[in-house]
């Protein structure tokens, strides 16, 4: 069984993978290029990825350790990779605006209901984790005040991202 540590170092591995080389670990995977390259440029998680793929990668990358392509090095300490961001602010918000939201309403926000993200513009896709920076509640009528990209997603989905790429702050 995977773990949060797991799914945060292969998530870190398919960003810090070139491209070209995506699509050789998707052929001998047995994966579509095209989820690889998804989560390699930040448009959805790792966790978007069926769990059978998941190990695979894993064990791929434990007979397969990656390389520097630069020259040509493998990586013995995979920590090297790890990506990670402390979301307790963020996470803390969220959870803060969904408990006065349910207060106060019938309807309550759940795992499932819709949210909006705005991830970190200064990293550009495929350069490094594309951290949450802010979150918008269609049922709270949060808008964004400025021009941005939005990624429509469901609350627990936002959640589990945070708790796995947050998880040593914790």
């Amino acid at each position: 069984m995977l773990n949060k540590s797991d799914l945060q170092l292969i998530e870190s591995e398919l960003i810090a993978m070139e491209e070209p080389y995506l699509g050789t670990l998707a052929n001998d995977i047995h994966t579509e290029k095209s989820t690889l390259l998804d989560v390699h440029r930040g448009n959805t998680f790792v966790t978007s990825l069926s769990l059978s793929v998941l190990q695979r990668i894993h064990a791929y990358f434990e007979d397969y350790p990656p390389f520097n392509s630069a020259t040509g090095e493998v990586l013995d300490d995979l920590n090297q990779l790890r990506l990670s961001c402390d979301y307790r602010r963020v996470r803390e918000l969220l959870q803060q605006e969904i408990a006065e939201y349910n207060f106060y309403h019938d309807n309550e926000l759940d795992a499932y209901s819709p949210i909006w993200i705005e991830r970190d513009s200064q990293t550009r896709p495929g350069e490094g984790y594309r951290a949450i920076v802010n979150f918008y509640l269609p049922a709270l009528g949060g808008i964004p005040q400025s021009e941005t990209t939005l990624y429509s997603t469901l609350v627990g989905d936002v959640m589990t991202e945070m708790a796995i790429m947050g998880w040593q702050f914790d």
